[in-house]
């Protein structure tokens, strides 16, 4: 109790000292923070002076210097200001009163941490002016304040030294206080202590006729009534115990480990019974006999039987004959059988009205105390409709493998039937021109338009056999190791004298330093010979640009560029797709087939290279291709496989 009482007079003091520290605290803060913003607030008058003169001289702002700033500088002077930089509404300044200044405290951010400097010599400030309601600018203005700062941090040390020592002066008022008030007060603890310890006989006592007296004396007479009560208690205490003991005993009996384990074996039952009733897959128990004893919702279900009607029926008549031998009872000593516990396998079960389903079963035995089989659990998925959907898969797989044996049979048959007799046409041209008049310019032009019709039916033909041959997944490409910027040079000059004969200027550039290149050779010849034919094709007039250029991450790009008549930008989406063409019908200025760029985009796969295209109508296209020096070949093999899957 004495502890208790010196914990007490601690406690209060200890209040009293906080209640002292935050008026301490308030008087400080209060006061800094008005000489603060009374500072602040001249400051900004200061400011308010230059925005009340530059919004009424808003021409300021209308020119790239101030001519006359002498009433700038004069108010500068008179106001303190060690900077003054005035900026136009667009940011850029106009003219400035000590430039170097105003740089070296970073006047321009005075809109997020204006105020005083970090070494405490100069207050910054910015502000907009708003001649009308229009911004016509900004000023940054920075004053003196180490004057105004020292005197600030005086008059602070002075609030602090104030405020601390009304703080202590507090706390020795508090604890001289404490000691006389609490005097009184220990003693009646004291005497308090000595009670508790069991001895209600010793009175306390006190002379004062104060309310402490009067304390005391009501003190004496609750120790009186402890001391009656204390005796009752004992008594009561005794025969409390002696119940107790008798009713331990009783409910100690009745809690036994056997009836713990029922608890949990029901509990247990319940749960099992709560997921068998509602389990999302046919489930039923079935007896060491092979009898059904349960059966839950989905059983039914699957089964378009009811509860009743399967209760008690032999689980093997739901399966087929040839299945009977699989369920056999425990007692069982062929063991060249598989018993009921042992199956996990797929399954054909009866349903009631003779339709067999297919289950996947999954059974197994629950034994007794002895080890023997009690009872069997069966699982039961139906996947008659998966079945079914293989059967589908399998018919669909057969109809896709033949239609590529007939579209290939065909391809080959019309690669025959056509390309023959179209040779055997356009070997027969010569003979023909031979043999025309000198001067029947008439028959020379059919033969000319024969041969350039023969030549496109035979380039159609090819591009649809390469295009059959790249989707089926027949084409095998063989990768090896060569220069691209050779086979580039050579195809442009293949091309050279067609595009020379449409006036055309053909260029081909090597801004690479080795080119070589690991890739399919003909699938890459065959690219670019679509790309600069086409773009030779759909230019009148200007030039054809190949640049091969050195890219990141050991890259090549080769770009053809073209000043010919453009795509738009619809036609973009749609053209690797086979067969599109942006212009279509007979009244097309262009001939085509639309399956070329589509061989290119195919081409470009199997070399695991990019292929994009810009371009823009009436001004030309650029289509750029960027390869891998080096790449995997391992994964274009898998590449290869997966495509040959895809299409059949």
């Amino acid at each position: 109790m004495k502890n208790y009482s010196q914990k007490l007079q601690l406690k209060l003091t200890i209040e009293f000292a906080i209640f002292f520290i935050i008026v301490s605290a308030v008087i400080y803060v209060f006061t800094t923070d008005k000489f603060e913003t009374d500072l602040r607030e001249k400051f900004e008058y200061k400011a308010s002076i230059f925005a009340n003169y530059l919004e009424q001289n808003p021409q300021f702002f209308w020119t790239d210097s101030i001519d006359n700033k002498e009433l700038l500088v004069k108010l500068a002077q008179l106001n303190d200001a060690e900077y003054l930089v005035i900026e136009n509404s667009r940011g850029r300044p106009i003219d400035a009163i000590n430039l170097d200044i105003a740089e070296k405290y970073l006047y321009i951010r005075s809109d997020v941490d204006g105020g005083i400097s970090a070494d405490k010599q100069i207050y910054r400030t910015a502000k907009p002016i708003y001649p009308t309601k229009i911004l016509a600018g900004k000023f940054y203005a920075g004053f003196k304040a180490a004057d105004q700062i020292s005197k600030l941090e005086r008059i602070k040390l002075l609030t602090a030294l104030f405020s601390l020592t009304i703080l202590l002066t507090g706390i020795i008022i508090t604890y001289i206080l404490s000691l006389i008030s609490f005097r009184p007060i220990i003693a009646i603890i004291n005497a308090l202590d000595r009670t508790i310890k069991g001895n209600y006989t010793v009175k306390i006592k006190y002379e004062g006729k104060n309310e402490l007296g009067l304390l005391v004396e009501k003190i004496n007479d609750v120790l009186d009534e402890l001391q009656k009560k204390a005796e009752n208690n004992e008594k009561l205490d005794q025969k409390i115990a002696d119940v107790l003991r008798d009713k331990l005993s009783e409910v100690g009996a009745e809690i036994s480990e056997q009836e713990y384990a029922k608890r949990i074996l029901r509990k247990s039952e319940e749960q099992f019974k709560l997921l068998f009733e509602n389990a999302p897959i046919g489930m039923v128990i079935i007896s060491s006999e092979g009898r059904i004893m349960s059966i839950n919702k989905s059983f039914c279900e699957t089964l378009d039987y009811a509860t009743d009607e399967l209760l008690g029926v032999p689980i093997k008549y739901l399966f087929e004959k040839d299945e009977i031998p699989f369920f056999i009872t425990k007692n069982s000593k062929n063991e060249s059988v598989i018993r009921i516990s042992d199956i996990n396998a797929e399954k054909k079960l009866i349903k009631k009205d003779g339709k067999e389903i297919n289950v996947i079963v999954k059974s197994v035995g629950v034994e007794d105390d002895n080890g023997d089989v009690d009872h069997y659990i069966m699982q039961l998925l139906d996947i008659t409709a998966i079945k079914k959907a293989q059967q589908e898969l399998m018919k669909a797989l057969e109809r896709a493998e033949q239609s590529d044996k007939l579209k290939t049979a065909f391809l080959a048959q019309m690669s025959h039937e056509i390309r023959t007799p179209l040779n055997v046409i356009l070997t027969s041209i010569p003979l023909f021109e031979d043999l025309i008049p000198q001067g029947d310019d008439e028959m020379k032009v059919i033969l000319d338009s024969v041969k350039s019709a023969g030549k496109r039916l035979h380039r159609t033909i090819d591009m649809i056999l390469n295009m059959s041959s790249v989707q089926s997944g027949n084409y095998k490409p063989h990768y090896e190791s060569f220069s691209l910027s050779d086979d580039l040079k050579k195809l442009t000059e293949e091309f050279r004298s067609l595009s020379e004969d449409k006036g055309l200027t053909l260029n081909f550039t090597n801004l690479a330093g080795s080119t070589f290149i690991t890739a399919d050779r003909y699938t890459v010849n065959q690219i670019f010979q679509n790309l600069i034919g086409n773009a030779i094709k759909y230019t009148q007039k200007g030039f054809i640009d190949v640049i091969l250029r050195e890219q990141p991450n050991k890259k090549l790009k080769v770009e053809v560029r073209d000043t010919g008549i453009g795509m738009s930008k619809e036609y973009l989406q749609n053209i690797f797709t086979p067969f599109s063409q942006e212009n279509i019908g007979h009244k097309r200025e262009y001939e085509g087939n639309g399956l070329g760029l589509a061989l290119v985009k195919k081409y470009a796969e199997i070399n695991h290279a990019e292929i994009h295209v810009e371009s823009e109508k009436g001004k030309g296209s650029v289509f750029s291709v960027v390869f891998e020096r080096e790449i995997d070949l391992s994964i274009l093999k898998n590449m290869d496989s997966s495509k040959t899957v895809e299409n059949k």
